[in-house]
């Protein structure tokens, strides 16, 4: 019995280190990522526009859900809701919920470049649980996200 109680005691203490530790992190993380893209900025648009075409080079299914919103299913079986915010030669952004419990915004820059564009992305994403605040730094890194999707949106704007 005394042991039981030990061991519940102590789940007890770690429960509430991790939220502490989890209540002290910031809830919103931002990621960012450049690359340039031979191809022009109506060019890019066009395949980022093309919400259905993307599982050819991205590893989602889409669903559209109307003319500016759309809701990607990721093999673990996430749904993310996307709602396209404004779109431009110059600027993208989307705003984005997500059923593992964060939402955001994303951004993308297009600057002219001899040749084609330069790319910036920035992605803000706000978790507000404490816990999942925890699990997103150990499992997520959102500058590695981000590049990770420039670079693939590279390979099908040049091809």
């Amino acid at each position: 019995m005394r042991t039981l109680i030990l061991m519940l005691a102590l789940s007890g203490a770690l429960a509430g280190v991790l939220l502490v530790i989890g209540m002290s992190l910031p809830a919103t993380r931002e990621g960012r990522a450049d690359i340039v893209i031979q191809a022009s900025p109506e060019e890019i648009l066009a395949v980022v526009r093309d919400f259905q075409a993307q599982p050819e080079w991205r590893n989602v299914e889409v669903v559209r859900l109307g003319d500016d919103q759309w809701l990607e299913v990721t093999p673990q079986g996430e749904r993310i809701t996307f709602t396209l915010v404004t779109m431009t030669n110059a600027e993208v952004e989307l705003r984005f919920s997500s059923t593992a419990g964060y939402s955001g915004t994303w951004r993308a820059e297009l600057a002219p470049t001899p040749g084609g564009a330069r790319v910036s992305v920035t992605e803000r994403a706000t978790v507000p649980s404490p816990l999942g605040r925890i699990v997103s730094r150990v499992m997520f890194d959102p500058d590695a996200f981000a590049a990770e999707y420039l670079v693939s949106l590279k390979k099908r704007a040049e091809a």
